[in-house]
């Protein structure tokens, strides 16, 4: 049984991520203590604290082990965390001599918070991954439309000539800047965690620094002398570069919804049916990408309050952190796939775009009117006279006649009221396709 659509054989279609489930499910973060418990007696054994033979038989057998989760569950019930149970089991396949050296100097928290690092940094490399096959859709979609004038839109008002094209790039470079901030945060969170039960090197000792410098470049992470057991600005620094993805996906699934709306017509989705009303196509996949947003944020905002830790290790702060960091993951990669698909689905409507402009007349022209104007008279005058002629019946001929010298002859073409778009939708373009 599942409870959360995230991962549920029901909703996993629509709410699910292959890059979550492949990366931050339970085995993968079984997989990756074991790793982490490897590297340490890797580690252990060049500082001499192993002896060298016994820690290579250790590291061979350590390689070959699989620990399913629901060997773990009633240990992880009992204790409250998985690693005794994980350490019996592993135990119980090691000859005496070598169990005794494994978890040499580590504590519990040390292997978790080392083995969510390692599955955090495949779950961004895979995310990130997805993000830009999705940005060279969208930059090919930019580049195609950039010239597709549409209607833009300001408050839920029409407002003025855009293109199409300039519209994608917007979502683009949202999702851009959300890559940036998840790469920022994936290279700030991968510090090694080492430091022993209350972070004071009390195990290790005087060689502790240079286990850690081993056990980090085995696992390609930093070391870092300070503990970071109760610190955790890291994680929810990759927390928030997390949801802010998911934000970027659901605010290109709010436009797609908005634009494939009844009236508006301005793109069609692939979408799903009703029970009721042969005729819906339903945005499926924007709507998804919305819900999956918010949850995002939701979520975030629990790993930001599970930083605030009591004491040197705090199991309250860090099983929230158990309960929100991953699901937050998923949400944002399913939002991520979500926009995919919907976005490879999409079709514009160039008449449905055009249309919408056209039905407003003169008036999503003010602006360039009085700009135009205010090139020959105070700006305030201009203004007046543009809302003088917005009145009349035909405020292009009624500006013409009270001002006749005017250059006004390609005032009303949408395309070159929309200004840069244009250019901003090729320049977007340029940056997945230079």
């Amino acid at each position: 049984m599942t409870l959360s659509p995230l991962d549920s054989a029901l909703w996993s279609g629509l709410y699910g991520s292959a890059a979550a489930k492949a990366t931050l499910d339970d085995g993968a973060l079984i997989a990756a203590m074991i790793r982490v418990e490897a590297a340490l007696t890797e580690a252990c054994g060049e500082a001499g604290i192993v002896p060298k033979d016994a820690a290579a038989r250790l590291l061979r057998a350590l390689s070959e082990m699989r620990v399913a989760p629901t060997e773990l569950a009633q240990g992880a019930a009992r204790d409250g965390v998985p690693i005794p149970a994980l350490l019996a089991a592993l135990r119980e396949g090691l000859p005496p001599d070598l169990a005794e050296w494994l978890h040499w100097g580590a504590t519990s928290q040390d292997i978790i918070d080392t083995a969510l690092i390692l599955c955090l940094r495949d779950f961004a490399h895979t995310v990130l991954a997805e993000v830009s096959a999705l940005l060279d859709a969208l930059a090919a979609l930019a580049e195609a439309e950039a010239e597709t004038v549409q209607l833009a839109r300001t408050r839920t008002q029409g407002a003025m000539p855009t293109t199409f094209g300039a519209t994608v790039a917007l979502w683009g470079h949202g999702l851009a800047d959300a890559t940036e901030a998840l790469m920022t945060a994936r290279d700030a969170v991968a510090v090694l965690s080492l430091h022993g039960a209350a972070g004071t090197d009390a195990a290790l000792g005087a060689d502790a620094p240079a286990v850690r410098a081993a056990m980090a470049r085995a696992l390609d992470l930093r070391a870092d002398d300070a503990p970071w057991h109760s610190r955790r600005g890291a994680v929810a620094g990759f927390a928030a570069a997390v949801a802010a993805l998911a934000a970027a996906a659901g605010r290109i699934g709010g436009d797609l919804a908005f634009l494939a709306s009844t009236g508006i017509g301005e793109v069609r989705l692939a979408g799903g049916g009703s029970s009721a009303m042969p005729h819906k196509v339903n945005p499926v996949r924007a709507e998804a990408a919305q819900s999956l947003a918010r949850l995002a944020a939701h979520l975030q905002a629990a790993v930001s309050e599970a930083s605030i830790h009591t004491t040197n290790r705090d199991g309250v702060a860090w099983g929230l952190e158990w309960l929100s960091l991953r699901p937050l993951c998923g949400a944002s990669g399913a939002a991520v796939a979500a926009i995919a698909e919907a976005v490879e689905g999409l079709r514009p409507d160039r008449d449905a775009m055009r249309a919408h402009l056209d039905a407003l007349g003169p008036a999503v022209y003010s602006e360039r009117l009085a700009y135009l104007l205010a090139r020959h008279m105070p700006r305030s005058a201009a203004r007046r006279a543009v809302t003088e002629a917005l009145a009349s019946a035909d405020p292009l001929a009624t500006l013409r006649a009270a001002h006749p010298d005017m250059p006004l002859d390609d005032a009303l073409d949408p395309l070159v009221a929309a200004g840069a778009a244009p250019a901003q939708a090729r320049a977007f373009a340029a940056t997945r396709h230079p």
